[in-house]
């Protein structure tokens, strides 16, 4: 089964990581992870993969630690791709916002 991994660029200091393992055309499992550019180092702001068997979004704190999980168990992993890097490419400006009013907060 082959992997894939590559970036996607939205801005200087926001960048989405897609890995996907697949067979053929079939999304075995993937990581797509929002990333945010914080004293020269990348960092993980929220995250959707299929860890758990069924595609899940984890949004997480500034140590890095799950704030909250929503499970999508209803998509197939295929369409898990696309809804996450959608979600990353229309809404990273929020998230960026949740994440920061978080770190603020600690």
């Amino acid at each position: 089964m082959p992997d894939k991994d590559f970036y996607i660029t939205l801005d200087e200091i926001t960048r989405i990581f897609v890995y996907m393992r697949t067979d053929k055309s079939d999304v075995k499992r993937f990581v797509i992870k929002l990333e945010l550019l914080i004293n020269n180092k990348w960092v993980n702001i929220e995250r959707y993969d299929t860890h758990h068997g069924h595609v899940h979004k984890d949004i997480l704190t500034k140590s890095g630690k799950k704030k909250r999980s929503i499970s999508y168990e209803f998509l197939h992993n295929k369409s898990g791709v696309d809804v996450a890097i959608n979600d990353f490419t229309e809404n990273y400006q929020i998230c960026i916002r949740r994440y920061l009013n978080d770190w603020a907060k600690k």
